[in-house]
């Protein structure tokens, strides 16, 4: 593939990024293919590879391609896309089982623990003798058809989950296990939505580049007396989730 860009008004690295997405969509690059090295495809392309590096960050927050330390630029496979209402919250698990999608949990860390200053603020359990709350905290990836597409961090007060509740079978999800024990129930949450560039750690669980852009999910599990049963933390690979609310018209 060699197609000088045209010089217009819109950025260089937009043309380029408009380019390649073009070439992805209608087959001349195809789904696991490694890309040309920077060096040739800036070549190739007529332009710097500063500019080449902009266009890919933005195609790997879109999810169009995948770049591995060292191996090289590859085309992402066709993503899952995983779609959701905003006012039912619902577990990865039961999205992808919506849609005949296989989940697994490629990676896990269960630690109880003291909570930290600022969860102990965020919860409303009961407090050990040292005036701290003791809490499960679980971090966990979950891969979708094979593919790392969320982060997902819950800290639960113990009073309402210990290490040993989660068995060997667990699947990824605090949610649906508070729900399938159903005391104390789970029944609304206060959910803060942002965008947020991937720290390095949340990178390398999900096998991405630092500071790609992820869809950061915070909020606060109560029941039906108001107490909080768990903080969490849930960052989304762009490119696999799709959500959606219905909002009412304000007519004042």
């Amino acid at each position: 593939m060699t197609k000088q860009l045209k010089i217009n008004k819109t950025p260089l690295h937009l043309q380029a990024q408009q380019l390649l997405l073009s070439l992805i969509e209608d087959g001349t690059y195809q789904p696991g293919e490694r890309l040309p090295s920077e060096v040739d495809l800036a070549a190739q392309l007529g332009i710097s590879r500063p500019t080449l590096r902009d266009a890919l960050l933005r195609l790997e927050q879109q999810g169009a391609i995948s770049r591995r330390h060292g191996v090289g630029t590859f085309i992402s496979a066709h993503a899952p896309v995983l779609e959701s209402g905003l006012e039912v919250l619902e577990s990865v698990e039961r999205q992808a089982r919506r849609i005949g999608m296989n989940t697994e949990v490629v990676y896990l860390d269960v630690v109880e623990r003291a909570a930290t200053d600022e969860e102990s603020g965020l919860l409303s359990p009961r407090t050990n003798g040292n005036g701290q709350p003791d809490v499960l905290s679980v971090d966990r990836v979950i891969a979708v058809e094979g593919t790392s597409v969320a982060y997902l961090t819950d800290v639960v007060p113990q009073t309402y989950l210990r290490r040993q509740d989660l068995g060997e079978q667990f699947s990824g999800s605090v949610l649906d296990l508070l729900l399938k024990r159903g005391e104390p129930l789970p029944v609304t949450s206060r959910t803060e939505i942002a965008a947020q560039g991937a720290e390095a750690q949340v990178a390398a669980r999900l096998g991405i580049t630092p500071g790609t852009a992820l869809l950061k999910l915070t909020g606060q599990l109560y029941s039906r007396d108001e107490k909080v049963l768990a903080y969490s933390t849930s960052h989304f690979v762009p490119g696999y989730f799709k959500f959606h609310v219905m909002r009412r018209v304000d007519r004042a």
